[in-house]
């Protein structure tokens, strides 16, 4: 079996980016082979411009559907956050060290349960704060959205920007 359609497989049913040490353990044949088959898949998806893309976050990759094809996909794709949850996250991404009742005074009580899921699935970190909790989003959170710290930042001050000026 040829290792480039190896790699695609596992990119594929992944659930999460994988680096090219992760997938050679799993496929058995070299990084260097996997980083050369990673190159390719990149350069064929790209070359017959299909809606998938290998996409690179940090060291881990993934095989992800273009963002041009999302509002298309939205109605038959499985919501895996709740929309009260991305706001969650969005206000503890902007507010670092953002305490529980600041989020339960924004979101209301029906927030508690849903915080609670987040940190279960590592997507903010809970730190205890006095007598309450203060909350960050987490190296998963980054992964799990495939942005990286100064893009976000970026994206913050831009939209802050476009608020501020209207």
């Amino acid at each position: 079996m040829d290792v480039v359609r190896k790699v695609e497989a596992v990119l594929y049913a992944s659930e999460s980016p994988m680096s090219a040490g992760d997938i050679s353990s799993v496929i058995g044949e070299p990084r260097e082979e996997v980083i050369k088959a990673i190159k390719k898949l990149a350069r064929d998806y790209s070359a017959r411009e299909t809606c998938l893309a290998v996409a690179r976050s940090g060291i881990r990759y993934k095989l992800q559907l273009r963002n041009e094809y999302s509002d298309i996909v939205a109605p038959v794709s499985r919501m895996e956050i709740d929309q009260v949850q991305v706001k969650i996250l969005g206000f503890v991404a902007t507010n670092p060290g953002a305490l529980r009742g600041q989020i339960i005074q924004k979101y209301g009580e029906r927030s508690r349960p849903l915080i609670h899921d987040l940190v279960k699935r590592k997507l903010l970190s809970e730190k205890r704060y006095r007598n309450t909790e203060a909350f960050d989003v987490t190296r998963e959170f980054y992964r799990y959205f495939n942005i990286d710290r100064g893009e976000l930042v970026s994206r913050i001050r831009k939209t802050e920007g476009e608020e501020n000026a209207q």
